[in-house]
């Protein structure tokens, strides 16, 4: 075994996950909402499927590295959210989509190529020929998405390799020291299942739709429309898996820098901002070269990106009610008292930059939880099971530091609990939300239906888990 390869089993090992290396493959396990997981690649499945390789049999999988995206089974004799068609196994697409396809709900970022979402996301910005007009050089704005892409933690179902060629640790923040957490850019990459680059590019794909197939573009200037795109995609930049109050109660440096307010937003902001700032050849900023331009491009990524803060999620419902009851002028002054009965819809003010600035910070929080409303519910809940993955990690370490644990992230080691948290977040949070966003928008009005139906999918795994139990 050569130096290489002790390293990743050291490092492996300590971040929760083993690697076993051959002459061609790499064998790797780990933690999957508590449950002990191989990564597996084709060859493997269809072992699986001919019977030659039983579900549930205690074995390791050969990966096969020149495959990008591995699938995975579960070990263990239970039920597995393989049985509900949860874990999806994908041929990425290496192809670019059209303009065409990614202005549908029907879009899904996990189906490609990670370099092939850095042009997704430019041809989001040509739509609106916002390189032309201000006059942003592509290869400058190319790189920047790129440094963006590698600023990411790393999607668990990747085994990828950095700027140097070189095979990237397969781990997870579960056991990674606070210096490992600091940037991904040094050398540590861990793993996001869902605050990743994936999710950057959904939340920018999600607000394009909102600005075209929802009709708010006719509302807002192009420095808006292009600071809600580039605001979605650095919103969650160098996320550790874990949240604010994670950061709070361990009183970190960061939470320190930013006096436990907004601490991972605005971690984000600044990684996102300074990329311009310490290298000139992912400056675009620079194409902003008017003092004031550029001060109000910073300013409106930092108020939208803030919002996405779910501390602030009852603040923006409040906002937009008010908008929708009383109309622009109570939104100008929007209070704590109660707000009168429904009237007649009045327009936003294209000229009033409150109003512009509202629909940015509106769009992202919107943007951010909208993946219970996806038009599929496969897409639906694979994002379900990285969230809720990341969420058991965040639980396990809480009672690792002796810290209290997050109620709602705890026990999520069974589809059964899984499907009981994403009905309760539609409710509680995600649908009151859409419910104002469809009559500010009425073209978004239908989103709900599909976050409804989706939640009878999650009914039916509730149904099966409590009939296999006796229950039903």
């Amino acid at each position: 075994m050569d130096a290489e390869q002790k390293n990743m089993l050291s490092d492996g090992a300590a971040a929760g996950a083993s690697v076993h290396s051959s002459a061609n493959n790499k064998v790797v396990s780990t933690v999957w909402n508590g449950y002990d997981c191989v990564f597996s690649n084709d060859d493997y499945l269809k072992k699986l499927q001919n019977g030659d390789i039983h579900h549930g049999q205690n074995t390791k999988a050969e990966v096969s590295t020149d495959n990008p995206r591995m699938s995975f089974r579960r070990r263990g004799s239970h039920r597995s959210l393989d049985d509900f068609g949860w874990l999806r196994q994908l041929n990425l697409r290496s192809d670019v989509p059209s303009i065409e396809e990614i202005r549908d709900w029907s879009f899904d970022t996990l189906q490609f190529e990670e370099n092939i979402l850095v042009e997704v996301f430019i041809s989001m910005l040509e739509f609106y020929d916002l390189l032309t007009e201000f006059v942003l050089d592509r290869d400058t704005l190319k790189r920047y998405v790129f440094a963006v892409m590698h600023k990411h933690r790393k999607d668990c179902y990747y085994q990828r390799t950095d700027i140097e060629g070189d095979v990237s640790v397969i781990g997870t923040t579960a056991n990674a020291s606070e210096e490992d957490c600091k940037s991904s850019d040094d050398g540590h990459h861990v793993l996001c299942e869902y605050h990743n680059w994936y999710h950057a590019v959904s939340c920018a794909q999600v607000c394009f739709l909102f600005l075209t197939l929802g009709g708010a573009d006719q509302f807002l200037e192009s420095k808006d429309i292009f600071c809600i795109i580039v605001g979605a995609l650095i919103h969650d930049l160098d996320h550790p898996g874990t949240n604010n109050d994670f950061e709070v109660k361990r009183n970190t440096a960061l939470a320190q820098k930013y006096h436990n307010d907004s601490v991972l937003e605005r971690h984000s902001i600044s990684e996102g901002l300074n990329l311009c700032a310490r290298n000139p050849e992912l400056d675009w900023l620079k194409s902003f070269d008017n003092v004031e331009d550029r001060k109000y491009v910073e300013n409106y990524i930092t108020e939208a990106i803030l919002a996405t803060d779910p501390a602030r999620h009852a603040t923006i419902v409040k906002e937009a009610l008010a908008f929708v009851e009383e109309g622009p002028k109570a939104y100008d002054s929007v209070t704590s008292e109660s707000l009168s009965e429904s009237v007649e819809l009045t327009q936003f003010d294209r000229a009033n930059l409150k109003h512009r600035l509202f629909i940015g910070r509106l769009f992202l929080h919107s943007a951010d939880i909208s993946n219970p409303l996806h038009a599929s519910f496969d897409v639906a809940r694979d994002w379900a099971v990285r969230v809720t993955t990341e969420f058991s990690r965040q639980a396990s370490k809480e009672k690792e530091l002796s810290l209290e644990v997050t109620s709602y992230m705890d026990g999520l080691d069974s589809e059964y609990n899984i499907a009981k948290v994403q009905i309760s977040f539609f409710a509680f949070m995600v649908q009151p939300l859409f419910d104002v966003v469809g009559k500010l928008f009425p073209n978004l009005s239908h989103l709900n239906d599909w976050g409804e139906a989706n939640c009878d999918g999650y009914r039916e795994v509730i149904a099966a888990c409590e009939k296999e139990r006796g229950e039903g």
